[in-house]
């Protein structure tokens, strides 16, 4: 079985992303590590990116930016936020986790987990197929009980 890959984007240093990062390395997935704040998205890359899902998920309220550019009060025009997001890098909620056919944004384990499939712990399954059973044999438990 090929090993499961992502692409994970943050943006300089955190203590959050940086455990959302090693939880995913310790379930035994091979990342592809984009820091921000050296190698920010260009315009096109956002586009592609985030195609036509709401922006708003994606911004950092928190950030400096979001109230010096008034997006606490209006968000302007779709292509002018993916300039202002282009030259700002600092607005994008992270850590950004991005699969082959699926994008999360944030430290939410359990969002992360659902997304890469893989267990809720972190820890690498030793045999996939027994992990494969187990979330088969758990499904089949949870609807024999009706929840």
């Amino acid at each position: 079985m090929p090993q499961k890959q992502a692409i994970y984007m943050s943006y300089g240093t955190d203590e959050r992303c940086d455990e959302i990062r090693k939880y995913i390395e310790d379930a035994g997935v091979r990342l592809t590590v984009r820091d921000l704040k050296t190698h920010p998205l260009a315009y096109e890359e956002l586009t592609r990116l985030l195609g036509h899902l709401p922006l708003s998920h994606f911004l950092n309220p928190l950030a400096k930016e979001y109230t010096k550019f008034g997006l606490d009060k209006e968000m302007p025009p779709r292509r002018d936020l993916y300039k202002l997001i282009a030259e700002n890098p600092g607005l994008l909620r992270r850590p950004i986790i991005k699969n082959a056919r699926l994008l999360t944004v944030g430290c939410n384990r359990k969002a992360i987990a659902d997304m890469l499939q893989i267990p809720l712990n972190g820890r690498a399954v030793e045999n996939p197929e027994d992990d494969n059973t187990r979330r088969t044999n758990n499904r089949k438990m949870v609807s024999a009980t009706g929840k």
